[in-house]
């Protein structure tokens, strides 16, 4: 029972992070795959059509697998931690 537990929330895909730009999720994405981290982008907008981020409403969640999560934290407070420095 334990064991399907895990290997359930194992492959569901979880929202790491939400940015308030399409360019900076474009970033993160881009960071994540080059540590071999597949990762999605959604957002209630398309950013193509309606490029604002007013409120909120151009945020882009940065979604990965459950498996990928806790690397992909360690991965971008690694970064975060570097770009202060």
């Amino acid at each position: 029972m334990e064991r399907e537990i895990k290997k359930e929330k194992e492959s569901k895909i979880i929202e790491l992070c939400r940015v308030s730009s399409e360019n900076e999720a474009l970033a993160i994405k881009s960071l994540l795959s080059g540590q071999g981290i597949q990762c999605m982008l959604k957002a209630n907008i398309d950013h193509s059509v309606y490029p604002i981020t007013v409120d909120g409403l151009g945020e882009v969640r940065v979604m990965v697998s459950g498996k990928d999560h806790q690397e992909s934290v360690k991965i971008l407070k690694a970064y975060a931690k570097s770009s202060k420095d």
